[in-house]
């Protein structure tokens, strides 16, 4: 299965998903691959500076462009997971078009809201799920931003990424504490085949 993390606004958590998403699928027993298809190379350089605190990633991350993308043989026993820039990049489409699964995060603001329809026209041939991240249950603004995408017929992850310090400091390390990038992975292992 191919998974991207796909969003035209940076700054949503694309990377600390695509590594602990790996994470949590790896230590699942499931084989994984990181691809890195943003030229700030954000992924890759976490997988580097792990490597330089002697506490180095279970998988490959392997920097790749729009057109590397497009020629990558998919797998049959494992994931791929794609890691993509902001903005309109080809890269962006490449990952999109080759994906099973693209996988929206979005914080539960206006701004970061606004910009997911945008990224979702972009998505209406591929299945789709936005996960919210930085988020914090009891809110009320967390709980009315799954209501408006769920009144708009947008499939939401039901686990999410909560608003942990701890969370922001993982860059450069290979994290013990999964918070629920587990459940999130069980989610997507429980997606119907037919539905991939």
């Amino acid at each position: 299965m191919r998974i991207s993390f796909v969003h035209t606004k940076g700054g949503v958590g694309k990377t600390t998903c695509t590594i602990m998403l790996a994470i949590a699928a790896h230590r699942r027993g499931i084989k994984v691959e990181v691809f890195d298809a943003d030229p700030q190379a954000s992924t890759t350089r976490w997988a580097q500076v792990a490597i330089s605190n002697d506490d180095p990633l279970e998988f490959p991350v392997t920097p790749i462009t729009a057109t590397k993308l497009r020629r990558l043989p998919t797998v049959d026993d494992g994931w791929q997971i794609i890691d993509t820039p902001p903005g309109n990049a080809k890269e962006i489409q490449a990952a999109i078009d080759t994906s099973d699964l693209v996988i929206v995060p979005t914080q539960p603001s206006a701004l970061d809201i606004d910009r997911v329809w945008p990224t979702l026209e972009t998505l209406n041939h591929r299945m789709v799920g936005v996960l919210i991240v930085r988020g914090q249950k009891r809110r009320r603004l967390f709980n009315e931003t799954r209501e408006i995408f769920e009144s708009q017929g947008v499939a939401t992850f039901y686990n999410y990424v909560p608003d942990r310090e701890e969370i922001k400091a993982l860059f450069g390390t290979n994290p013990q504490n999964l918070f629920t990038f587990d459940d999130i992975a069980q989610e997507i292992l429980e997606i119907p085949e037919e539905a991939q």
